[in-house]
């Protein structure tokens, strides 16, 4: 009974470290994201915006999540110097950690390179992200806390809601 106690223990230790982001799961856990339709009305589709095209400063934003289980009710952005980041505010609390990637690569990745949530002041859980481009797919892998497996995901960080004078004219 010892031995197999043993056995057991270093088994999941060692899955742990082989499982990157500190977790135990296959890679086969990881669930396929859908796409997000980011077209405007007339069907055209908005031209990425980088962090330099944007006046520094924070900005409400919307972004568009692949699926309804990944539900965003708050952005704020923030552009300095060029650099681009989001605070998320989801409207559950399922999700441990966010992965900027698939969750392939999560699982192929080291704890460190996950966002962990913060519990903002009314309880809800927000994530600090970083944001590439606006008005372009950005995958995004959500740890789930109840089925202990990553989630693809599709986000669009919209640019609709940043002032016309705060885009700067390329």
């Amino acid at each position: 009974m010892k031995k197999q106690l043993v056995f057991f223990l270093a088994s999941l230790l060692t899955c742990i470290m082989l499982t990157g982001c500190g977790t135990a799961a296959l890679p086969g856990d990881s669930q396929a994201p859908s796409s997000v339709n980011h077209e405007e009305p007339g069907g055209q589709v908005p031209q990425p915006i980088l962090g330099n095209q944007i006046t520094d400063g924070t900005y409400p934003i919307q972004v568009s999540s692949s699926s309804s289980m990944f539900r965003i009710i708050d952005a704020q952005l923030t552009v300095t110097e060029g650099e681009m980041w989001a605070v998320l505010t989801l409207s559950g609390q399922g999700y441990l950690k966010l992965y900027m990637g698939t969750g392939k690569e999560a699982l192929a990745d080291t704890d460190d390179k996950c966002i962990y949530y913060a519990e903002n002041d009314e309880g809800k859980y927000t994530y600090r992200v970083p944001v590439t481009a606006l008005n372009q797919d950005i995958n995004v892998a959500a740890w789930s806390i109840r089925k202990e497996t990553w989630y693809d995901r599709v986000l669009v960080f919209q640019s609709d809601l940043i002032p016309e004078d705060a885009i700067k004219a390329e």
